[in-house]
């Protein structure tokens, strides 16, 4: 199996000592897992799991241009081709390439076939590799298949549902197609009661694999974000689903961590040392990211981010930041209540003015010169922290934890416990995990902006059950554009308008949003068009 440099190279390295591993290169890796010849031996255990990565990191990209360009972050410049056009007028047609889910399939398809493949060489050879190893294998191609998954269902509001791996022949009318929510609770199942025992929340430690006895400072860590991990995963469907508690249930240990040092919004990446995350190595950046697909220069490896978004030659510079999406961060007020302007993810940073045009630089701020520009290592972030606390939040407010969820939102845990040491609530009143978040500051104070609050409304005089579904909605709606600005460009902002929307039942909530981003004239339309639920998906009939 051929698979892109970095999945190759860090495999072989590791595979050195657990025996031969030449057979896995031959076969194409545009070609779906095959039946015959396929998993025969330890090596390809392996090698078949790293052929499901591969076809993630394939895919990587997608749903930043689909989401980003359908939502309020970006808009094509004159250089785009139609098909980018289309996507941001809303009318794709079946031929539109940016738009076919084939690449999301195909992940899925060979995490089937991984599965079943799996199963079948465990029951012939017992004893050939630990069930701490093989459990953890079989469960991280859960996690690969569920993330797919959830990615058609933000992106095309259902899919083809099927246990089998694609083939030439698939009839895919045999399967059901099941709709958005049907598919997040299928989703949820899967990751909670596995296959054969096996659920998706088992988690292989790569490092300590491939390098045995190595130091953890140098270990590959990179090698262990590149699937899903559960926690995060589980979160999202939880929070798709409206099962508010489980959110918080899993978030909150998540981000204690045994009170390490990761996952944490604290002052050791504040300010200025937010960007870092995008460009810097991940390994220095444990931090804050959780799971990305890499993709490293020195490994042959890139994406299309750099050449759409820069206008240095010989990129495309196919798309640019729009006008409302920069308004939206120079409106922003500072800690002190007077500055504004979001200085750290603003201009500068998430943008820029660059050879007379707007950019977005947040992923090129390693390498910018004409001769080196394309030598940026534009990893695709899955999920990091910022995206955690973002959830926390959103389901605490839910739960009508108004104070806990701007805790997570504004200033931060330690904060919250200053003000409210004799009122601490739920889940902000455990001592152990206190202790270890206690640092954790805002999404908002981290780059020193000060806290929001929903308008027209006070905590201390929501006394109808009309005012708290207000105080909530509105709460909801400051999330939407923290999101918007926290995560621009990474294909987060478009599917929290999708939520906050189907949760209120209120279109305008996302119709509003993408609409302020076109001419007069075509804003109309396209908000008369996203007033009706079924435009905010893509419309593609797999069968054509």
């Amino acid at each position: 199996m051929k698979y892109t440099s970095f999945y190759k190279c860090v495999l072989v390295a590791g595979l050195m000592a657990l025996g031969s591993c030449e057979s896995y290169f031959e076969s194409d890796a545009d070609d779906i897992l095959l039946e015959e010849n396929y998993m025969g031996n330890t090596n390809e255990l392996y090698s078949g799991y790293m052929g499901i990565a591969a076809k993630v990191q394939s895919v990587a990209d997608q749903a930043i241009f689909l989401a980003e360009l359908r939502g309020d972050f970006l808009a094509p410049t004159d250089n785009a081709p139609q098909e980018l056009w289309d996507i941001y007028n809303h009318s794709i047609g079946q031929g539109n390439s940016f738009v076919d889910p084939k690449g999301y399939y195909d992940v899925i398809s060979n995490a089937n076939n991984y599965i079943k493949k799996a199963f079948e060489y465990k029951a012939a050879n017992p004893n050939a590799v630990e069930d701490a190893v093989f459990e953890p294998l079989v469960s991280g191609a859960i996690r690969f298949k569920v993330w797919a998954y959830l990615m058609l269902a933000k992106l095309y509001g259902e899919a083809v549902y099927m246990e089998e791996p694609l083939t030439e022949q698939t009839d895919l009318s045999k399967y059901p197609t099941l709709g958005f929510d049907e598919l997040i609770g299928q989703l949820i199942t899967l990751m909670e009661g596995g296959v054969n025992g096996i659920n998706g929340k088992q988690v292989l430690i790569w490092s300590d694999l491939l390098f045995p006895g190595v130091s953890t400072s140098a270990q590959d860590l990179t090698w262990n974000m590149i699937c899903p991990s559960p926690e995060p995963l589980l979160m999202e469907l939880y929070l798709w689903n409206g099962n508010y508690e489980q959110v918080v249930s899993i978030g909150m240990p998540f981000i204690y961590d045994e009170g390490s040092k990761r996952y944490k919004l604290s002052n050791e990446d504040y300010n200025g040392e937010w960007i870092q995350f995008f460009y810097r190595d991940p390994i220095t950046k444990t931090r804050e990211l959780i799971n990305i697909v890499p993709f490293e220069y020195q490994r042959q490896q890139t994406n299309r981010l750099i050449s759409s978004f820069s206008n240095i030659q010989p990129n495309d510079y196919f798309l640019r930041p729009t006008e409302v999406a920069r308004e939206r961060f120079q409106k922003q007020v500072r800690q002190d209540g007077i500055t504004v302007g979001d200085r750290y993810r603003g201009e500068d940073y998430t943008y820029w003015r660059q050879n007379g045009d707007w950019v977005v630089r947040k992923f090129s701020r390693a390498h910018e010169s004409a001769d080196n520009i394309h030598k940026n290592d534009v990893h695709i972030v899955l999920y990091r922290a910022a995206d955690l606390h973002l959830f926390i939040a959103e389901a605490l407010n839910q739960m009508e934890l108004f104070a806990e969820a701007e805790a997570f939102l504004n200033d931060g845990v330690q904060t919250y416990l200053s003000k409210n040491e004799d009122n601490l609530r739920y889940p902000l009143d455990n001592e152990v995990i206190n202790a270890g978040i206690s640092s954790n500051w805002g999404v908002r104070r981290r780059v020193d902006l000060g806290p929001v609050y929903p308008e027209g409304l006070s905590k201390e005089d929501l006394d109808t059950p009309e005012k708290i579904e207000q105080y909530k909605k509105g709460l909801d709606s400051l999330l939407v554009e923290e999101t918007c600005m926290e995560s621009a460009g990474e294909a987060r902002s478009y599917f929290a308008m999708i939520r906050m929307a189907k949760r209120w039942n209120d279109p305008s909530m996302l119709a509003d949003r993408v609409s302020a981003k076109y001419p007069s004239g075509k804003s109309e339309s396209i908000r008369n068009l996203l007033m009706q639920p079924e435009n905010w998906f893509i419309n593609y009939d797999l069968n054509k």
